[in-house]
């Protein structure tokens, strides 16, 4: 495409870029289309909760993504307990 028909915008082509592509993951958003903040109940649930739950377990009791708890907790300094690795580590072998 020559500098003519990009200016007059006679070439109809589309080119694909990073901004255009489909996204291959799919994103919750509320509905005013921003993804959902963290509220300070389920925080202090998931400060309660996280040592001895799964992650699994905790998103579907707050309604999130197994990923979005486990980013959280992260960004809170939060850990599992010793406790529960090891009865996980028991179950698993």
């Amino acid at each position: 495409m020559n500098r003519r028909t990009r200016r007059t915008g006679q070439n109809k082509t589309r080119r694909t870029t990073r901004w255009n592509r489909p996204t291959t993951t799919t994103r919750r958003f509320n509905a005013t289309g921003r993804m959902k903040n963290w509220t300070s109940t389920e925080v202090n649930t998931l400060k309660k909760i996280y040592r001895t739950n799964s992650n699994v377990f905790i998103a579907q009791k707050l309604g999130r993504t197994e990923g979005s708890v486990q980013y959280k907790a992260s960004s809170l300094g939060l850990r599992k307990s010793a406790t529960y690795l090891k009865q996980i580590r028991n179950n698993w072998a």
